[in-house]
């Protein structure tokens, strides 16, 4: 009987002590004393992350800013052992074993916040599919993979000559099964397009050999076989980044994200790829609500966010929830200044299994989709087959878009982002299932090639012209401003005047009503911060 007390108050002893343990965010109030500063950023960015933010005005900043090693340092003497450090959010995480330093670190002057987010005790859990975003698999019959490419006019640009040379791919992931020894991917290695991989869950750098999920999503975008297979950029640069547990679901794995993008910024990535969704976690009461669908309040969300605003084009699986009871996307397919994809089948049809919009602050998303229903990929077995998730219509646009900016090196990423955006096929009437629609490349690349850089505001198009009952402006903005648009007839009365808020450096597509007016020559009048826009217009 004693003995079987003493393991009773053993195993209650132990409970009590594990009680807090485990991984912490600990946030601080500022980067005093850095021993970094702004005007010298190759101390902690690379060449090409400095050039990225230099083609697209973007300024360096405080929060390009390592973290201050000297709190880190305090920490860590007391015992919250470091594992990583975020130089946005401004925040280590820390394992922390003994939770008597708790009340200690809290009441530290620059410590702000103390979170917890993994616990040391986490259950492994059996809901991958919530995250990883692969529906199912099948054997495939070879023959309809190059519909990936056309249902977008992508070969168009291949065509060209555009295949994602020089651009750099950063793919945030489960694992990378195989993929250093598959023959899939043997022109990767050969021609050195592999710039290096990292495991933000593990802290080492066997990416090779914790999940295939990754080796999948790379294949829609790498794969260079010629005749069998070929993916969206098979000449693209690529970073494989491990940043997802797939056995368990904690928020770590969302602060895992957070510093692989800070990573990939750093490295000079300039599109990352994230196949990648949360919503729902072991320890129930981290779970999202759809009312945190909003863009702006989880970690993963603000990461993709700041990744943008660092000059980098997030792509994003819009999430695998069409048919249940949360139906929604999930995050970082929120944030506003990604672009979220849904799935369609080879027919362009919606897949009902592709996450649906909006967010809970009622935007567009998805904001466009691509193959995600019967998606040709290469498992880890070097196996062509099919393959269903909004897991590969994510890459597969990632891919399509460093061929786009392979093609328009000097223009932004909401340039691109806007430009796919309004040439897809329903651009003029998006919705919450395929968003914008399908891209269209080809129009997507002549829309491009009229902008000029010279950064002005300017009409890009109208059409149709002449017009019968409606027309369109494409119009480029370079602020957040409002724009008047006025036409005329040729006595110089106004027949319609309309106002229009626009956003910084995006294209914005502008329907005119103009069914009642009568056949004749009006002129087009548009009035921005920075000029007066005149041009003549017919109707039929």
């Amino acid at each position: 009987m004693k003995f079987k007390i003493y393991l009773f108050f053993l195993a209650f002893f132990y409970t009590l002590l594990s009680v807090g343990q485990g991984h912490y965010a600990i946030s601080f109030s500022d980067k005093n004393n850095s021993t970094y500063t702004i005007q010298s950023p190759y101390e902690y960015l690379s060449a090409k992350a400095i050039v990225r933010r230099a083609k697209q005005n973007i300024p360096i900043t405080t929060s390009d800013l390592p973290v201050n090693a000297t709190y880190i340092s305090t920490l860590t003497n007391l015992g919250a052992t470091p594992v990583y450090a975020s130089k946005w959010m401004n925040l280590v995480v820390s394992e922390i074993i003994d939770t008597s330093i708790l009340n200690t670190i809290h009441h530290l002057p620059f410590v702000t916040d103390v979170q917890l987010i993994k616990p040391t005790h986490t259950l492994k859990s059996k809901k991958i599919s919530n995250k990883l975003y692969v529906e199912t698999t099948q054997e495939l019959d070879y023959g309809s993979s190059s519909n990936q490419l056309k249902i977008m006019e992508g070969n168009f640009l291949h065509n060209l000559g555009f295949k994602g040379n020089g651009v750099t791919i950063a793919v945030l992931d489960a694992g990378f099964t195989n993929a250093h020894q598959m023959s899939a991917f043997s022109s990767l290695w050969n021609n050195n397009q592999i710039l290096g991989f990292k495991d933000f869950v593990d802290g080492d750098d066997s990416v090779f050999v914790e999940h295939a999920h990754g080796t999948m999503v790379l294949s829609t975008m790498a794969t260079n076989i010629p005749g069998t297979l070929v993916g969206t950029a098979p000449n693209a640069n690529y970073y494989l980044l491990r940043t997802e547990d797939a056995l368990t679901e904690t928020l770590l794995e969302e602060y895992n994200w957070l510093v692989g993008a800070e990573f990939a910024d750093s490295v000079g990535a300039d599109i990352i790829n994230s196949s990648l969704g949360y919503t729902e976690f072991d320890d129930t009461t981290q779970n999202h609500t759809y009312s945190d669908m909003n863009g702006n309040t989880t970690v993963i969300s603000k990461a993709a966010n700041w990744a943008a605003e660092k000059g980098i084009l997030v792509v994003n699986s819009a999430g695998n929830s069409g048919n249940n009871n949360w139906k929604y996307i999930g995050a970082p397919a929120d944030a506003p200044k990604i672009l979220s994809i849904g799935a369609v089948d080879n027919d362009g049809i919606y897949a009902s299994f592709s996450s649906q919009g909006p967010t809970s602050d009622g935007r567009i998303k998805p904001n466009v989709v691509a193959v995600g229903k019967s998606a040709a990929i290469i498992n880890q077995n070097n196996e062509q087959v099919f393959s269903n998730g909004t897991s590969f219509s994510s890459p597969i646009m990632a891919g399509m878009m460093a061929c786009l900016w392979q093609a328009f090196p000097n223009k932004t990423y909401q340039q691109l982002k806007s430009a796919v955006e309004l040439t897809a096929h329903q651009a003029l009437t998006p919705d919450y299932l395929l968003g914008y629609g399908i891209p269209n490349f080809r129009k997507a690349y002549h829309l491009l090639a009229n902008i000029k850089d010279d950064n002005k505001n300017q009409v890009i198009t109208i059409y149709p012209h002449p017009f019968n009952e409606n027309f369109n402006i494409t119009f480029y903005s370079t602020s957040n401003q409002t724009i008047n648009i006025q036409l005329y007839d040729t006595y110089g009365k106004i027949i319609l005047s309309e106002k229009w808020d626009v956003n910084e450096n995006s294209l914005h597509l502008i329907p005119i009503n103009g069914f009642q007016l009568s056949s004749g020559i009006y002129v087009l009048k548009i009035n921005s911060s920075t000029k007066e826009i005149t041009q003549k217009i017919i109707k039929q």
